[in-house]
């Protein structure tokens, strides 16, 4: 008798695991309503971020601020909990975890994404689910520009930051300029902002290359380069990779100087070597501003890890804030309530800033900052 209880167990489980695949995501987001409707003083929220590869500081800006909120109940009558997967970088994982989320009805939101193309896929796995998805580093133009619902985003949009990355390198005298990018959903879109954006400036094109991350080498492109006259290459690509091209093009003597598109971790430095040495990139915070809330911010990000704060540190930070003062606000755990609430709120100051939606769900403005290498330590030169 024991065993056939098992065995009905068994099929009973894997009937419904099976079950679960046929469910279609709209489906999906009508069982998370429902569940969602249900009483409960708790808020569960995924988190996905490449965090073995980019070894950056995010995970910690998320546990200081989840501390800071559910211990001041920040949320309303609300406690937040984490699910958090690490994608690694990987399609199959990316898909994986969306599915994983959409499949989770008592699921409010989704934070995170660091890589363009997997939060295009996803974006639409979680609209349909009725997901609230909350994008922290994904910068691909038309993410926002579908009509969704459920998509929020905390950081600039390629569109604007190749706006003011043109008035940046322009106004600091570069007018020939080579474009490289990665044949991806970030690098293509930067590169074409980036060049049309140019177009308002007295500056010149003079050389364009692509590349696939499945199959690049960069030996005949770095000695190419050496022949052309320009004043700038301007990289649109990721990081390990971003590093392997400063490698080689430092190594066969190329001196153009080079703005990058990659992020300041120590997986760039290490692929890069000694040639990280004199690179520019651009990034969205500045550890240095002096406004009460970064500066509040750092004192206790720096009291609780015993060093400085990245960038990803503060987005996380500002985002698990914003996702609860919405909460709070609407005293719900509904993912559209939610969504509303962090569109038409007020502007909100973080530690990385301003904060302040279109009806889109894009950040409207925020200041761009040109970092350079120097001595092995990166300074704001604009």
């Amino acid at each position: 008798m024991k065993k056939l209880f098992v065995f009905a167990l068994v099929i009973g489980l894997l009937a419904l695991t099976f079950w679960s695949q046929f469910i279609s995501y709209e489906d999906k987001g009508v069982c998370r309503f429902n569940e969602l409707n249900h009483p409960s003083k708790e808020v569960l929220v995924g988190i996905c971020w490449p965090f073995s590869v980019n070894q950056d500081y995010m995970n910690n800006g998320l546990q200081m601020a989840l501390d800071e909120i559910n211990t001041n109940k920040l949320a309303g009558g609300y406690t937040i909990r984490l699910i958090t997967r690490d994608d690694c970088f990987d399609p199959e994982k990316n898909k994986h975890i969306a599915k994983e989320f959409a499949n989770t009805p008592e699921m409010s939101a989704v934070i995170g994404y660091y890589d363009d193309g997997p939060a295009i896929k996803a974006s639409s796995i979680f609209e349909s689910s009725r997901l609230l998805h909350l994008l922290i580093g994904a910068n691909n133009t038309d993410l926002t520009s579908h009509g969704f619902q459920y998509i929020n985003r905390t950081v600039l949009s390629s569109d604007r930051i190749a706006a003011k990355l043109a008035e940046l390198t322009s106004g600091h005298g570069f007018k020939k300029i080579i474009i490289l990018w990665e044949e991806d959903a970030y690098g293509e879109d930067l590169a074409y902002q980036y060049q049309a954006a140019l177009n308002d400036f007295n500056t010149q094109v003079v050389y364009q290359w692509s590349y696939s991350r499945k199959n690049v080498d960069f030996r005949v492109l770095v000695n190419e380069l050496k022949m052309i006259d320009a004043d700038l290459v301007f990289f649109c690509g990721l990081e390990p990779i971003a590093g392997d091209f400063l490698r080689q093009a430092r190594k066969v003597g190329l001196t153009t100087p080079i703005v990058g598109a990659f992020s300041d971790t120590p997986e760039m430095r290490k692929h890069a070597g000694s040639a990280y040495e004199g690179a520019m990139f651009f990034d969205f915070y500045n550890v240095n501003s002096s406004s009460p809330e970064n500066r509040s911010f750092v004192r206790k990000y720096f009291a609780r890890y015993g060093r400085y704060p990245d960038t990803w540190a503060a987005q996380a930070y500002d985002a698990l804030h914003i996702l609860a003062r919405a909460i709070k606000f609407t005293g719900s755990r509904n993912p559209l309530d939610i969504s509303y609430a962090i569109r038409y709120s007020n502007a909100w100051n973080g530690a990385n800033g301003r904060y302040k939606f279109d009806r889109a769900g894009n950040l409207e403005d925020k200041p761009l900052f040109l970092y350079k290498i120097q001595h092995g330590t990166r300074v704001l030169i604009k």
